[in-house]
């Protein structure tokens, strides 16, 4: 992977329209633990987490940050700040290979008002324009037809079946050679 001008760009805060989208710090636990233990949210990632696994959960995000200079950001409401998801992109190791995945969950009170998108877009110009990425993945349970629909909408294809958290998965790719299919705001 390419760390080509991280170095040079702060990713720790990144606006959107509607969002602010910033680095995962030990004060946003709260907010996670009030995510992870909403059964709605959480019936498609991989259910309830207990407080202790939402503290190890977020260790591991910080430690990426700290390890790759990029990771999952809180989203707020850029306009009242209020908690809306997380979301980001991250190094993983999905379907035997390295890959990099931008990855989005919400509170199940702002689903279906955009927000999904705003920040899947947000995560896909920081993989192509600040990251160097050549391509990017996303995946999610067969069954999660919002996701799907979200991955779809930024210009993903539908790539094949794989494994994830021992469940099957479907895995979705971009290129940068692809993402002028990315669909204009609206």
């Amino acid at each position: 992977m390419s760390n080509r001008n991280i170095s040079r760009v702060d990713l720790s805060t990144v606006r959107t329209e509607r969002l602010v989208l910033t680095r995962l710090v030990d004060a946003d636990f709260a907010d996670l633990c009030r995510m992870h233990t909403d059964p709605k949210v959480m019936a498609t990632l991989g259910g309830v987490r207990s407080d202790a696994v939402t503290r190890d959960v977020q260790a591991q995000l910080m430690a990426h940050w700290a390890e790759r200079g990029f990771g999952y950001w809180m989203a707020r409401d850029a306009a009242t700040g209020a908690f809306i998801g997380r979301g980001g992109l991250r190094q993983v190791i999905v379907g035997g290979g390295p890959e990099v995945e931008i990855g989005y969950a919400l509170m199940a009170e702002c689903w279906g008002q955009g927000f999904a998108t705003e920040l899947a877009r947000a995560c896909v110009r920081v993989g192509f324009d600040v990251l160097g990425r050549e391509d990017l993945v996303a995946f999610t349970l067969p069954t999660n037809a919002r996701s799907r629909r979200v991955m779809e909408n930024i210009g993903f294809s539908y790539e094949r079946d794989v494994i994830w958290a021992g469940m099957p998965h479907v895995l979705y790719r971009l290129r940068r050679d692809e993402s002028g299919k990315l669909k204009a705001e609206s």
